[in-house]
C-alpha cells in the first residue's frame, strides 16, 4: 500500500479542482451572447416556514371551527377565525392584523402548484421551490442494520 504525502495530496487536489473549474469555462462564454431580460421587481421576500405556521392558519384561512371537548381532528378545518385585509377578496387569519393594514403593497402568491413529486416528501418540494428544478432521483440508502 503506498501512501502520500501531504505535499502529494495538495498537488493531487489543486489540478483536480483546477481542472474542474476550467471546464466551465466554454460554457460561460457561450452564456455571454445570451442576455437575460432585466428584472422589474425591487425586492422579493420569501417567507419560508419550514416546520412552521400552516398555511390554514395564517395566509390562506379555511373555515374556523371553535374549539369545543371531544372535537374529531378531522372536523377542524382553522383554529384561527379569518380577517380582512387591505384588499378587497384577500383575508388572513386572526393574528396577522398588522400584515393585513399593508397588504395592497405586496402580493399573495396562492396559485404555486409544484411537479409531481410525490404528496408526502416535503423535502422534494422544497428542493423545487428553492431551485426551480426537480429534484434529482436519489437512491435510498440501506438501513443501518443491514450491513
Amino acid at each position: 500500500m503506498s501512501t502520500f504525502s501531504r505535499r502529494d495530496f495538495l498537488k493531487t487536489a489543486s489540478g483536480a479542482t483546477l481542472g474542474a473549474l476550467a471546464a466551465g469555462y466554454p460554457h460561460r462564454l457561450l452564456a455571454e451572447g445570451i442576455h437575460a431580460p432585466a428584472a422589474s421587481a425591487d425586492t422579493l421576500i420569501v417567507l419560508w416556514m419550514g416546520g412552521g405556521m400552516a398555511h390554514t392558519e395564517t395566509f390562506d384561512p379555511k373555515r374556523y371551527t371553535p374549539f369545543e371537548k371531544g372535537l374529531e381532528s378531522k372536523a377542524v378545518l382553522s383554529t384561527f377565525p379569518a380577517i380582512d385585509t387591505a384588499v378587497d377578496g384577500i383575508q388572513f387569519s386572526e393574528g396577522l392584523e398588522r400584515l393585513a393594514k399593508v397588504m395592497d403593497r405586496g402580493t399573495l402568491i396562492r396559485s404555486y402548484r409544484a411537479g409531481d413529486l410525490g404528496f408526502i416528501l416535503h423535502s422534494r418540494h422544497q428542493y423545487q421551490w428553492h431551485t426551480g428544478y426537480a429534484p434529482p432521483q436519489t437512491v435510498a440508502a440501506p438501513h443501518l442494520g443491514s450491513v
